[in-house]
């Protein structure tokens, strides 16, 4: 898959020309997502041309309304590669500012078309782009007689009884319903980034960790975890706490992962850490020696829960 980052480098490629595209956020490229961007595969075929992603980063949500940006399901890597994973052969990752949202959304496709020469564009079921979004399919279709293209809407994806999104999925994550999340978004959901240093409180209490930093991104409620790991080729299970340990007086929210029966050394690397199920709240403890006896305890029941 190719990635263009800016209307002018994408022009003067002649490989983007003549395809399907559909535009969206993609944010965890999840079930719904995935019906979108088969279609758009089916369309592309029928056009004998590629299949486009349009994508933007920041959130249009974080430029327009910086306080009720939601938390990604996903880094932008990761949304790259979900897009690659499902057919797309060119994604157009466009900066989002102050200037491109105040843009009509007549201009916007007519750049869009000038860019890529597309021959059909494919709606989701809530499409909507543009100044106030007050673009939808009807301005697609009226643009898409004078420009030469058509336009198809896809229906909404539903699951156990609604509607499939980013933000059903969230509210799955922040309640702990990992089964429920992992069907939606068509994988396990996790958390994953480079490894940082610790203060290493874990490893003195015998019980060592990988730390990841968890800015920005949905998450589950503080607590402990059972989880699986993994980077690169290696996979394992563990523990995993989340939380700002408050026994230590902690302020920063962090992801430490105890890896069971290994002791790799991940500093720097990507880790991955999927969640399984909630073992117990988070809560201070009356200092290190009781803090490694409930960690013991966590352990085993963790080991407990993955072994079945």
């Amino acid at each position: 898959m190719k990635v263009f980052h800016s209307w002018t480098t994408t022009r003067t490629d002649s490989t983007v020309h003549g395809g399907a595209v559909t535009i969206g956020n993609f944010d965890g490229v999840h079930m719904g997502h995935e019906q979108v961007l088969e279609e758009t595969r089916e369309h592309a075929l029928a056009v004998n041309g590629p299949a486009i992603a349009v994508t933007f980063e920041p959130h249009p949500r974080a430029v327009l309304f910086p306080s009720e940006t939601p938390r990604r399901l996903c880094h932008l890597h990761e949304r790259l590669e979900g897009l690659k994973r499902a057919g797309m052969d060119i994604t157009l990752l466009l900066h989002f500012n102050p200037e491109l949202a105040s843009w009509p959304a007549e201009r916007f496709v007519r750049q869009l078309h000038e860019t890529l020469r597309f021959r059909h564009i494919h709606a989701g079921y809530d499409f909507a782009f543009g100044h106030d979004r007050a673009g939808d399919a009807d301005v697609l279709r009226l643009l898409g007689e004078e420009l030469k293209f058509t336009v198809s809407v896809a229906e909404a994806f539903e699951m156990h009884g609604a509607v499939v999104s980013s933000s059903r999925i969230r509210s799955a994550i922040e309640a702990a319903d990992f089964k429920l999340a992992e069907k939606l978004l068509g994988y396990p959901y996790a958390i994953s980034g480079h490894v940082g240093k610790g203060e290493q409180r874990g490893r003195k209490l015998g019980f060592p960790t990988a730390n990841l930093n968890v800015r920005d991104l949905a998450h589950p409620p503080i607590g402990i975890y059972a989880v699986h790991a993994e980077s690169g080729e290696q996979r394992w299970n563990g523990a995993a706490y989340f939380g700002y340990r408050p026994t230590f007086k902690g302020r920063t929210l962090i992801l430490e992962t105890h890896i069971f029966d290994a002791s790799p050394d991940l500093y720097k690397h990507r880790l991955r850490v999927a969640f399984v199920e909630r073992i117990r709240e988070d809560r201070a403890f009356t200092g290190p020696d009781d803090l490694a006896r409930q960690i013991a305890e966590d352990c085993k029941a963790v080991r407990h829960i993955l072994s079945h």
